[in-house]
């Protein structure tokens, strides 16, 4: 891959990088499913990236989808592209795929896998037709009224490295 490809690869992921992430997945109770399920909103004073790679604006709604399941939708303004990304998925480890607009350029296919970290913490790993790009930690606050989502890239990916913040609208 050039260069220049990287850049807009990488450009292109950071418009959609809230669901890149921003799966935390339910916790073990109902009262704490209910503290994730929700609207969400991006707290650009707080939140710390790459300047013209990070959102200037972001939204993020959970809800349960049944059967253990939960689906994500996220909307991103970076660089004033605006994109949204959509996931549906289970703390399983598996792979699950997320429909993004704009598509990435050269339209590779990519998937999330969760785990649990510990009852408020999740481990989401974001890759690229197969290839781990990033990795990102999510927890949602004791109060249950912020949820902060740590991303580290990995290789070429390294610009994606960010701290999201998000209030509960």
């Amino acid at each position: 891959m050039t260069r220049s490809n990287a850049m807009n690869l990488t450009k292109c992921l950071s418009v959609v990088s809230l669901a890149f992430g921003l799966a935390v997945a339910p916790f073990s109770s109902v009262l704490a499913q209910d503290v994730v399920v929700g609207s969400w909103v991006l707290d650009t004073a707080s939140s710390k990236g790459v300047p013209g790679m990070s959102p200037t604006a972001g939204t993020l709604e959970v809800a349960a989808a049944g059967d253990g399941k939960y689906t994500y939708v996220s909307e991103a303004t970076v660089g004033g592209v605006v994109g949204r990304s959509e996931v549906t998925l289970t703390i399983d480890g598996k792979d699950y795929v997320t429909t993004s607009t704009p598509t990435p350029p050269g339209g590779p296919a990519v998937t999330q896998a969760i785990e649990r970290v510990s009852d408020a913490v999740y481990k989401i790993s974001v890759k690229v037709n197969g290839e781990l790009v990033a990795t990102s930690l999510n927890e949602v606050s004791s109060d249950g009224n912020t949820f902060t989502q740590t991303t580290t890239g990995i290789g070429q990916f390294a610009a994606l490295t960010s701290t999201l913040i998000f209030r509960r609208r």
